[in-house]
């Protein structure tokens, strides 16, 4: 992407379109990458938008659009992901946070407000850490617990919950099988994989290519992890607890299932997601 010394904001901004367009990529975002990459507000943009550039961003902006363009993800580039109104840190050792995810949240702090007793949560396949530390900001009566079969990933989970002060107790555990055996929980969340392998060819570039496989695949049709907590997760649940789980939008009936059969007294629902598709499963035990 060359441009004479003197182009202003304005001419770099189109520049950098026609150079993503030129490779098979949106234009149109050059824009919110610029306002991402900087970290600046559009009134920022639009006060300089004639001005020229100092050479040092003009430079970091044509780096990042280089490594854009072989589809590596902006927040591994930039090395952060907002969520929940917080700074994370992320890395290929992690999944991406998406804002689907913070769906588990809003029906953790529902239910919270029913159960105001709840003292003990629980966060399987934490990744970079969002869901534990969010609820240990949001509720500081929870003492949080969470684990991942990464130790990766829990590096990274550590980091966050230190930058952010928030008290977790971090472990490497698959599913259930290294959780500590004297302690039970009111409140299990998760994201775990839930996609089947059959399903790689429609995942994003980016997706395939740089995010986690072990964080996104999962066998059985993408059910796997769903059956080993319902067979797993029994003896570490406080009599009235809830768990709130992350699915695929195609898979509604069949987790509300497995967990029907494994908890037959329990009220099972499946939730939406902003766009009115299935996204994630509740299990209240003895509701």
């Amino acid at each position: 992407m060359a441009l004479k010394s003197n182009a202003s904001l304005a001419e770099v901004l189109k520049s950098a379109s026609v150079f993503l367009e030129e490779r098979g990529f949106d234009g149109s975002l050059a824009q919110s990458y610029w306002l991402r990459i900087f970290d600046w507000t559009l009134t920022d943009l639009v006060r300089q938008l004639h001005q020229v550039p100092n050479q040092e961003n003009y430079e970091a902006f044509q780096k990042v659009l280089n490594r854009l363009v072989t589809h590596e993800p902006l927040q591994y580039i930039l090395g952060y992901e907002d969520f929940d109104g917080h700074r994370f840190k992320v890395t290929p050792a992690v999944l991406i946070p998406r804002e689907d995810t913070a769906g588990i949240l809003d029906l953790a702090a529902t239910w919270l407000e029913k159960h105001p007793d709840a003292s003990q949560a629980l966060d399987l396949g934490t990744g970079s850490g969002v869901l534990a530390i969010s609820l240990a900001l949001r509720h500081p009566q929870l003492h949080l617990t969470a684990g991942d079969l990464s130790p990766e990933a829990l590096a990274i989970a550590k980091e966050n919950g230190i930058s952010l002060q928030a008290t977790v107790d971090w472990l490497v555990t698959d599913v259930c099988q290294d959780l500590p055996q004297d302690r039970t929980y009111d409140l299990v969340v998760s994201n775990p994989p839930y996609i089947s392998e059959t399903e790689l060819d429609l995942m994003d570039e980016s997706v395939k290519r740089y995010e986690p496989s072990m964080a996104l695949f999962a066998e059985q049709g993408g059910l796997a992890f769903y059956r080993r907590l319902a067979q797993q997760i029994g003896p570490y649940l406080k009599p009235s607890a809830c768990l709130i789980l992350e699915i695929g939008f195609r898979q509604g009936q069949a987790v509300v299932d497995i967990f029907r059969r494994a908890f037959p007294q329990a009220k099972v629902s499946c939730h939406q997601d902003l766009n009115g598709r299935d996204r994630y499963v509740q299990v209240e035990i003895n509701e």
